[in-house]
């Protein structure tokens, strides 16, 4: 089942986040996470689902949170000819429930979300080829890359 978050989410979210987190460390130690830190995580999204222009899409399954979606709308300034987009910033799936169509399911609710948008942007790690698969599935084009100097 997939549905709109609530606060009393926020402590499972957490556990979905930092799993997330952990997964991109594979990729690369620029994503290294301080588990010291874990409330915060717990904070990011009480103060997110408090906002007007954020949703905060779960997978449940049985009572059990096992994914989410986070997905923004943001009006662009005046002088671009496209004047609003949509954002997905997070999906996330736990392992043990993949291979269920849930990450198909969170994105086309999300996309439901931001039809209204001009256009829809998210980035993933370039080196997560199951990402790219799956994004490129959705529809989505690679436009740009991001390009990080590492000290």
């Amino acid at each position: 089942m997939i549905r709109l978050a609530g606060l009393y989410d926020a402590p499972k979210l957490k556990e979905l986040l930092i799993q997330l987190l952990v997964h991109h460390q594979e990729f690369s130690s620029i994503y290294e996470v301080d588990l010291t830190h874990q409330n915060d995580v717990e904070q990011f999204f009480v103060d997110i689902l408090a906002q007007q222009n954020i949703y905060v899409y779960v997978a449940e399954i049985e009572h059990i949170l096992v994914g989410f979606i986070i997905c923004s709308k943001h009006k662009r300034p005046n002088y671009f000819a496209l004047k609003s987009k949509g954002r997905i910033d997070s999906l996330y799936v736990d392992s043990n429930f993949r291979g269920q169509n849930l990450a198909s399911q969170l994105v086309e609710k999300a996309l439901e979300d931001l039809k209204e948008e001009t256009y829809i942007e998210l980035e993933f790690t370039a080196k997560n080829q199951l990402a790219n698969d799956f994004w490129l599935s959705k529809g989505f084009e690679i436009l740009n890359h991001q390009c990080i100097l590492q000290k």
